[in-house]
């Protein structure tokens, strides 16, 4: 969803730029940074979302997508990292 659509909707509901940062006790620039997809803050985004009654997704489709990440990799110590008798006191 466009920026200039989210504005449009917050303002149908009476919710300010400015109400939400007081609410989340954050500047305003981080809540119109986050609308516009500058950057990512979950819990403003969520927040934002739950406002409009809309899931986080659907505001910002290509920044709060869940990614799973592969299997994790078991490092192997190699010989190097292994410490033999004698070498500690």
């Amino acid at each position: 969803m466009e920026a200039i659509d989210i504005i449009y909707r917050l303002q149908r509901i009476g919710k300010s730029q400015a109400q939400i940062a007081r609410e989340l006790g954050i500047s305003t620039g981080v809540v119109n940074n986050v609308i516009h997809g500058r950057v990512t803050a979950h819990p403003v985004a969520t927040h934002i979302a739950t406002l409009l009654d809309l899931q986080i997704e659907a505001l910002w489709p290509n920044q709060y997508t869940f990614k799973p990440r592969g299997p994790s990799k078991k490092r192997r110590s190699s010989s190097s990292d292994d410490i033999s008798e004698g070498e500690c006191e």
